[in-house]
């Protein structure tokens, strides 16, 4: 996974959030997945991505300047040799083109006012109307800048050290930001950890581990030098000084009261994360050497059914199970109604402002379906012509028993061969195993691979 697909999996489900159309207030506050249109292939975005990268990099060397599409093209076709330029063009005018963004402005009390925010300053990519050159926008150099802050653990060492230079220029209030940011670097592999140790069949997480437990080694106690060195730091008299007057400062301009222990624990908690971590790490190592990870693995329950199946558990299991699985009064059974509300709609229907009323005095008669109108008048003939012999559905075609009202009932008729009881309780339908194909008079060709045919129960069968 690429430092731009960490970014989006961070942002995907907030982009959800801005653009759902779920009514507040609702109480139906069950979520469905999000069905997203696309190719499903990552060919776009790949494209988007190699392009913004390629525009940062030209960025820094030309110090803002633009660039034509055709060294976009050419750096592009390094990767997809065959890329054409509409491809190109396609990704650039969608980048130049802004989107509306919706937001709430903090610090304002009034919810018209908060809810009136919006910009478009979205567009990622700034392109030239005449020449068609191209650059990145502020808002495009942001997001690639955040693409490539998007790392772990093995380069959280460098903000070890940010530590330090902020104690050394006062920034005080920047150590617990930078020590957070450490801590879910760490956090984040041991989570990870934890998960590879759960499910053993993610091999190619597992290899990568392998592959760099000697750099995370390295890290970890990098990180681990550094920060105890800034706790040394607190103690010294000098430093205790400029964070007296620091703090003196701080709290006459916003009332916010610091103590140096806030800095010296915020340190404290990534030092004990480190040594979890390292705990974790070694476990783990010793686990795969040994051959226990195998062993680890998840539960296959449905593997786990059969073998009951195939076998019934001990007695005292048994017992176990009825008493923490069966319901306690077994003379009614009613389902709960949450795991049903999932499968209702929803979202609310729109508000409609259009007065309903209703009066059953003006109310017109309801007209007879066309297959009632159909049986009423065609059905005692149906019945008499089925009473002299079996009528297959050829037959009937042929016969004109379709026509009706100078129209088609063509489905009317076939009705009455599926549901026999429209016609009659005693009839029955036969089949006969010959193919039929025939051509109405208005060119319609009706085929079988059967003939059915509409008999009496106590008539021969015409098979």
């Amino acid at each position: 996974m690429t430092a731009w697909s960490k970014l989006l999996v961070a942002t995907t489900r907030l982009i959800d959030l801005h653009d759902s159309g779920h009514e507040p207030g609702s109480p139906f506050v069950q979520v469905s997945q999000e069905s997203r249109r696309g190719l499903r292939d990552g060919y776009w975005l790949d494209l988007g991505c190699l392009l913004l990268d390629y525009l940062l990099d030209v960025d820094f060397a030309t110090n803002s300047a633009f660039v034509s599409q055709s060294r976009c093209l050419a750096q592009l076709r390094e990767t997809y040799p065959d890329l054409p330029h509409d491809d190109l063009s396609f990704v650039i005018n969608l980048l130049a083109t802004p989107s509306e963004l919706h937001f709430r402005q903090l610090g304002v009390e009034d919810s018209a006012a908060r809810a009136s925010r919006s910009t478009k300053r979205t567009a990622l990519i700034e392109k030239q109307g005449q020449t068609g050159q191209v650059r990145l926008t502020a808002s495009g150099r942001q997001a690639v800048t955040l693409a490539s802050q998007v790392e772990d653990l093995l380069y959280s060492e460098y903000d070890a050290a940010k530590v330090l230079a902020a104690l050394a220029r006062g920034d005080f209030a920047r150590v617990p930001d930078i020590t957070n940011q450490i801590l879910l670097a760490i956090r984040g592999l041991t989570q990870e950890l934890r998960r590879v140790r759960e499910n053993p069949t993610r091999e190619g997480k597992l290899a990568a581990l392998l592959d760099n437990q000697r750099h995370y080694h390295n890290a970890l106690s990098s990180i681990q030098r550094t920060l105890l060195d800034a706790r040394a730091q607190l103690t010294a008299p000098r430093l205790m000084e400029r964070f007296a007057e620091w703090r003196e400062a701080e709290q006459a301009a916003s009332g916010e009261e610091w103590d140096l222990r806030m800095l010296s624990s915020a340190i404290g908690r990534v030092l004990t994360a480190i040594e979890n971590l390292s705990r974790r790490l070694a476990e783990l190592l010793a686990d795969i050497a040994e051959g226990r990870i195998q062993s680890m693995g998840v539960v296959d329950f449905a593997d786990l059914a059969r073998g009951l199946l195939n076998s019934a558990p001990p007695a005292a299991l048994q017992q176990a199970l009825v008493a923490r699985l069966m319901p306690l009064h077994v003379q009614v059974a009613v389902p709960r109604m949450a795991p049903l509300i999932p499968l209702l709609e929803s979202r609310r229907a729109e508000t409609s402002h259009a007065a309903l009323v209703f009066d059953e005095q003006h109310d017109a008669a309801p007209e007879d379906p066309l297959l009632a109108r159909f049986l009423e008048a065609r059905g005692p003939a149906l019945r008499q012509r089925i009473q002299r012999e079996p009528l297959s559905l050829p037959a009937a075609l042929a016969e004109g028993w379709h026509r009706f009202e100078e129209g088609d009932c063509l489905a009317q008729l076939l009705n009455t061969f599926v549901d026999t009881q429209l016609l009659d309780d005693r009839l029955a339908v036969g089949i006969d195993a010959t193919p039929f194909e025939l051509t109405l008079a208005d060119g319609r060709c009706v085929r079988g691979a059967v003939t059915p045919s509409l008999r009496l129960s106590d008539q021969d069968d015409p098979q």
